[in-house]
């Protein structure tokens, strides 16, 4: 008995002591923990770490919120959640950590690591994570705020921590938004724009691929731009379906392939610009892109039905590229282009034929260079109240050094007719001007000619300065057949025949356009004119001279026919005519000198030439509209309401 007392009490005395010696245990280990955690937050630069709602069971720990801050140069990084649980395994050495999951982890890094702000930081991110992460880490909702105003969010798993080389993030939906970075090229500015992405995929540690499936939407302005500049209304751009892939290894961190793909849709509620009537325009194409270059190719259209080819290149190392190539055919073309363009004027109408353009655009950092061509192909229609047709031929353009060239080889147009037609009309010339005064410039024209009348009309090749009002251009005239002036001209009966020609000083001016001191004249040996009497008998009552100049051009035969021709700014011609030869009805054929001087409104001429039908229906009924429309705004005692 004696004997287990004594054991007894020596049991007791060794448990004390061991309860003694655990206590003094956890006392200088909680000390050593202590200091350890001292030193580690002190020299990770961690501000504060703190839990609530700790959950220890034998499968792992639970943390129902936690925070933790950081200061690095003066800068704050934080991070706080939710819902965290570090689960673990046990076997022959004891428990083993697996996975740790986080039920909501928001994260606030201000810098980039590495940037101007941290150049100076000796504590760069570590090369190797702790040891005692597990190998996976699963975030049901992962929110960062990153810099650059750049949000993100959604589910994150991360795997294979302890073997950098193969290290995997997958998620099913990480979405990005962020402000669009400031871009400037060729005077044109991105900003105020916010980028939507999602990243839907796998990243191991040699590749990651992003998907693009939500909208971005920007805003594209001019830098230090006029208030007439150009200007976009609510841009958006859908990127769905494009995917960015890339090849990088992690250590050291470097991009080292990119390869950006697929298609592309963006939209303008409008587009502002003296050049273009405001409406939602569009643009669909594919994109593509690597380290080395940016490319698009895809269509441009307005709403009105304007549209064309377009192919972008964007060399990091050179100067952008854009090509385009738009083609319109027929009346509907033709409003598609009126309803875009605002240069095209009113008047003109289009009918039949193709325009078919194209440019290619390079943005070099000091400006903007232009290279294209405009091509005709059969077209035909109306300007105003003259009809034309076969308008064929190409003009080459070109834009450099705010300098503008427009060159043509060759232009024809097989008709036009304004009441009195021309033919086979041939043209070849060039302007040149800057793109601030385009109307300002010089023309050169090299050949000007048309068919009239059965003969022709010749332009004198010259030079003008488009400031240096009135411009004087030189018409001449040859082999014109007085026979088919004669019928032309809207009076029954008249007839004649000869050839004329001559020379016609055409002067444009502010106040319009005018005819001084033209000459016309018949060719040897002359020709006849052939005057109804019952036209002029009224004139020769009581006036025996008169009477005999009546019967004389019944049929007068002439030898000699000058004119001088004369036209002023409110379209009255003057015509100056002298006639010299003979009738052989009066007195038996004895020479005769006639000096005449005539006077024609020629718009009123004009419009009694279009409305006989002598020009197509199109412009017959236009000048009856006019004409009805005039009449009615002139009928006595009509008013305004």
């Amino acid at each position: 008995m004696a004997r287990l007392v004594t054991l007894f009490r020596t049991l007791r005395r060794l448990l004390f002591w061991g309860l003694l010696l655990f206590l003094l245990l956890v006392i200088a280990g909680g000390w050593y923990a202590r200091v350890a955690w001292e030193d580690w937050r002190q020299a990770n630069n961690l501000h504060s770490l703190e839990w609530q709602g700790m959950e220890v069971s034998l499968g792992g720990v639970r943390l129902q919120d936690f925070s933790a801050s950081q200061v690095r140069d003066g800068q704050p990084y934080s991070l706080e959640g939710g819902d965290l649980s570090l689960g673990w395994t046990w076997d022959w050495h004891g428990p083993a950590l697996n996975v740790l999951r986080v039920g909501l982890l928001r994260v606030d890094i201000p810098v980039w690591p590495g940037s101007e702000q941290q150049a100076g930081a000796s504590d760069g991110l570590p090369a190797d994570l702790p040891l005692w992460l597990p190998e996976e880490i699963m975030i049901d909702r992962l929110a960062l705020t990153l810099p650059d105003e750049i949000r993100a969010e959604g589910d994150l798993a991360v795997s294979k921590l302890s073997r950098p080389d193969q290290r995997e993030l997958v998620t099913n939906a990480m979405k990005v938004e962020g402000a669009t970075p400031a871009i400037t090229l060729a005077g044109w500015q991105l900003h105020k724009g916010q980028a939507k992405l999602v990243f839907a995929g796998k990243a191991d540690g040699q590749s990651a691929t992003l998907e693009f499936n939500d909208e971005t939407r920007l805003e594209l302005a001019r830098v230090n731009a006029p208030a007439n500049a150009a200007q976009l209304d609510n841009v958006k751009l859908n990127l769905a379906g494009t995917k960015l892939t890339t090849l990088h290894s992690l250590q050291p961190m470097a991009l080292e392939t990119l390869a950006l793909e697929g298609p592309v849709v963006a939209t303008a509620a409008a587009f502002h610009h003296p050049h273009l009537n405001p409406q939602p325009w569009r643009l669909d194409g594919w994109l593509g892109g690597n380290l080395k270059a940016l490319r698009f190719d895809g269509r441009l259209s307005s709403d009105a039905g304007a549209s064309a080819d377009i192919a972008f290149r964007f060399p990091f190392d050179g100067i952008p590229a854009l090509d385009a190539e738009m083609t319109a055919t027929g009346a509907r073309g033709h409003r598609a282009l009126a309803d875009t363009f605002t240069a095209l004027p009113e008047e003109l109408e289009i009918g039949e034929g193709s325009i078919h353009t194209s440019l290619g655009l390079r943005f070099p950092s000091d400006g903007l260079q232009m290279q294209g061509e405009i091509g005709f192909e059969d077209l035909g229609g109306l300007f105003g109240r003259t009809a034309w047709a076969g308008l064929a031929g190409k003009v080459a353009i070109e834009i450099s050094d705010d300098r503008l060239e427009a060159d043509s080889s060759g232009l024809s147009v097989a008709s036009v007719n304004p009441g009195i037609p021309l033919n086979n009309i041939q043209l070849a010339g060039r302007y040149r001007s800057t793109t601030e005064q385009l109307a300002a410039g010089t023309l050169v024209l090299e050949q000007g000619a048309a068919g009239l009348l059965g003969g022709n009309l010749r332009i004198e090749p010259a030079e003008w300065q488009l400031t240096e009002t009135p411009l004087k251009i030189l018409l001449e005239l040859s082999d014109i057949e007085l026979s088919q002036l004669m019928e032309v001209y809207p009076s029954e009966g008249l007839s004649g025949s000869g050839i004329l020609r001559g020379t016609v000083p055409v002067l444009i001016g502010e106040q319009g356009v005018s005819i001084d001191a033209g000459k016309v004249e018949a060719e040897p040996p002359g020709g006849t004119l052939k005057l109804p009497a019952e036209r002029l008998r009224s004139m020769a009552q009581n006036n025996e001279a008169m009477a005999l100049v009546v019967q004389a051009m019944e049929n007068f035969h002439y030898t000699v026919l000058n004119s001088t021709v004369d036209y002023d700014q409110n379209g009255k011609l003057f015509l100056g005519l002298r006639l010299e030869g003979s009738s052989p009805e009066v007195r038996d054929g004895h020479p005769i000198v006639l000096n005449i001087n005539l006077e024609e409104d020629i718009p009123a001429l004009l419009t009694s030439l279009q409305l006989s039908g002598r020009v197509n229906e199109a412009v017959t009924e236009k000048v009856r509209n006019l004409m009805q429309k005039r009449d009615e705004q002139n009928q006595p005692g009509r008013s305004e309401n």
